[in-house]
């Protein structure tokens, strides 16, 4: 019984030892990663005539340069958020509200829509 108990004992062991060792990674270096390896693109996130999902929207995508960027937007007083996409994220620039869809806008600055907007969202 001694010599079953021994190998048993050993078996174990040798199992550790071998499923301890490292393994190498064939993930790139942190250094050498993009924002395009990481995240998705802001313009596939905020499209013109789609609805803006708010798990996407609250997360990191990529800019127009490839840059790792957090879009950022407005919260409004009844809790939605008001979102402004500009020609840095995307090359559709626009806005919207998180579940509705979005609008583009050449001129986020001085659009009627987007003022309205967000004196709605002030309210």
């Amino acid at each position: 019984m001694r010599p079953a108990r021994f190998m048993i004992l050993a078996a174990a062991v040798l199992l550790t030892a071998a499923c301890s060792q490292p393994v190498a990674s064939v993930a790139p270096p942190a250094d050498q990663l993009s924002g395009e390896d990481l995240f998705i693109s802001c313009a596939e996130v905020f499209v013109p005539g789609k609805t803006i999902d708010a798990k996407k929207a609250t997360v990191a995508c990529h800019d127009i340069d490839g840059k790792a960027r957090t879009p950022q937007y407005i919260r409004c007083t009844d809790g939605r958020h008001l979102w402004r996409i500009g020609p840095d994220l995307s090359p559709t620039p626009g806005w919207g509200f998180t579940g509705l869809k979005f609008t583009a806008s050449d001129d986020l600055e001085n659009d009627p829509a987007v003022a309205e907007a967000m004196t709605e969202c002030r309210r």
